[in-house]
């Protein structure tokens, strides 16, 4: 099967999309039973949670939020926007899965979920456990220490897993080594703190403001959230128009951060 206008080639072969892997990785728990996937879990990653429990596994999880209108929209909000790629739950036991496919996990990433898992725990009582799932030719397996439960899941290991599933293997061969490179290529203004910002928008100041993610992407909504973006860095640029999606105008960036 296969389409002129894709070359002759399956949209699964197309596209690059974390969100499309996850999917299918969350159709193969499903069908196969997330039990059997939490016991892989355990043994590679290390885990040792109750395979047998009853488990529900999740897809594209927005946590806080709906956490927060189940009891009837009290206690703390921590972020209306954050979402857990995966997560499975049981009675006793909460596993969140955070997943890369062509690039690494950056740093920002990485401190977010380090949030996540006190605030999971302040919510439920239950100290989650985080695992990493990216390509096997990732490098950032050193700066993940610490961070996630163990050794990252791979792509390819669990497309084995689960019989050669091809979809799951084209997650891990679409990685880009070299994609880190480029980043920053656009900061030509340096970095500036949030206040910083609101000063060079009341002087009229020309920029655009860079953020992984762009204006509505998860980063810059948990730094709003817990207030961080005053004193955060941000790239700058000196440009009337964004670069590209991680990119976005001064004004809108002021915009967002007092609720103008």
């Amino acid at each position: 099967m296969g389409y002129d206008y894709l070359g002759g080639l399956s949209w699964w072969q197309v596209t690059r999309d974390e969100r499309f892997f996850c999917q299918r990785l969350f159709g193969l728990m499903e069908r196969h039973g997330v039990g059997q996937f939490v016991e892989h879990v355990n043994q590679v990653v290390g885990l040792a949670v109750d395979a047998v429990a009853e488990w529900e596994a999740g897809f594209e999880v927005c946590f806080y939020r709906d956490l927060w209108f189940q009891r009837g929209r009290s206690g703390p909000l921590f972020s209306p926007k954050r979402t857990f790629d995966l997560c499975l739950l049981s009675g006793s036991a909460i596993v969140i899965i955070e997943a890369k496919a062509q690039q690494d996990f950056d740093r920002d990433q990485l401190a977010i979920f380090e949030l996540d898992r006190q605030r999971v725990k302040e919510l439920t009582g239950i100290t989650p456990h985080l695992v990493g799932l990216a390509s096997s030719g990732c490098t950032a397996t050193l700066g993940c220490q610490g961070v996630f439960d163990g050794p990252l899941l791979t792509w390819a290991e669990l497309a084995s897993f689960y019989g050669g599933d091809a979809v799951l293997q084209r997650a891990d061969d679409i990685y880009e080594l070299d994609r880190r490179a480029s980043w920053g290529r656009n900061n030509a203004g340096g970095h500036m703190t949030g206040d910083q910002l609101l000063v060079a928008y009341a002087e009229g100041t020309a920029l655009c403001v860079g953020r992984r993610g762009g204006l509505i992407g998860p980063l810059l909504a948990e730094d709003i959230s817990s207030g961080s973006w005053r004193t955060r860095g941000y790239e700058t640029t000196p440009a009337s128009s964004p670069p590209n999606a991680n990119w976005f105008r001064l004004e809108d960036f002021v915009s967002a951060v007092t609720h103008l």
